[in-house]
């Protein structure tokens, strides 16, 4: 089965090597599909040998176990990957990462994503974890979403812009490949502009000089995540190569070596100081992946599903 693929095949391939944090074990089959049967083999492969299969996307959100992944993990690229523009419509792999999207949006004078300039997600994770900023989602320029079920099967969401994308729910077990954006058609200058600006005011905040992940908590209703790290005294914590963010509270950098423990060590101890001394819960955003029953949150179980 996996002869047949065109893309790369690796076996024990360290997943340090694919997520933005640069922790990680090995993943036990990794699959780079150049195409739709690609990933259709790398499915009934997975299937065949009963192992989980995982979607790393650009591996932004993650924060995978030392100890690596009894799985087949897949990362999407070749045809998955590209974006191809007809007037002011794209149709977009959902492999493609965000940024280049929105770059090359910009170059042919399609504006419109560029408040969502500097998340950290390729097209498909965007969708899949409905990621957002305060003016709005990927998600709201969606007029269809494509995705393919466990079996192999294709589906299709077509949705409404504004308002039909928002309610999309990604079938359960499935793997969204793609999807069509209405943009909107402006002077390439102004669309450089806007985009610019908001690059500018986005790593002025962000600490891009070091490996990070997205945001490690969900926001609480009516509150920021990042407010209540600062405010229990917890900003610049570190544990051995791990570090709150002197930047952005609500992340987690790596300064170097280090380990899926001291993450989850800071982590604890966030949440344990926050629920103590402000009465609030915080619930991770970060997907934790490859870690038994028994972490202090809610770690995601290794299914058919997609990341960011």
């Amino acid at each position: 089965m996996l002869g047949r693929i065109n893309g790369a095949v690796r076996f024990r391939e360290p997943l340090s090597f694919h997520t933005s944090l640069r922790i990680g074990g090995p993943a036990e089959f990794f699959i780079m599909p150049q195409d739709l049967d690609d990933l259709r083999y790398a499915l009934a492969f997975a299937e065949q040998e009963d192992l989980p299969l995982i979607v790393i996307g650009g591996g932004n959100n993650l924060l995978v176990s030392d100890r690596g992944l009894q799985a087949v993990v897949v990362k999407l690229q070749g045809i998955l990957g590209r974006a191809e523009f007809s007037g002011d419509e794209v149709a977009v792999g959902a492999g493609m990462p965000l940024s280049a999207l929105i770059r090359e949006a910009a170059a042919q004078g399609l504006g419109g994503l560029e408040y969502l300039a500097g998340i950290p997600a390729s097209v498909g994770g965007a969708l899949a974890t409905k990621a957002k900023t305060a003016e709005g989602s990927l998600l709201q320029h969606c007029t269809a979403i494509y995705f393919v079920y466990p079996d192999g099967t294709m589906g299709e969401h077509r949705a409404s812009g504004s308002t039909g994308g928002q309610s999309f729910d990604l079938p359960k077990g499935s793997i969204v490949v793609g999807c069509r954006l209405q943009l909107e058609r402006r002077p390439a200058m102004a669309v450089q502009k806007a985009l610019q600006h908001r690059l500018k005011v986005w790593k002025e905040t962000q600490p891009f000089a070091l490996a990070t992940a997205g945001y490690v908590w969900k926001n609480p209703p009516g509150d920021r995540a990042a407010r209540l790290v600062e405010t229990v005294g917890l900003r610049g914590k570190r544990v051995n190569g791990a570090e709150i963010s002197s930047k952005a509270a609500n992340l987690i950098v790596n300064r170097g070596g280090a380990t899926h423990h001291d993450v989850l060590a800071l982590m604890e101890m966030v949440r344990e100081r926050v629920e103590t001394r402000l009465g609030i819960t915080l619930r991770p955003e970060i997907r934790l992946v490859g870690f038994p029953a028994g972490v202090p949150f809610e770690a995601q179980p290794m299914e058919l599903s997609a990341a960011r």
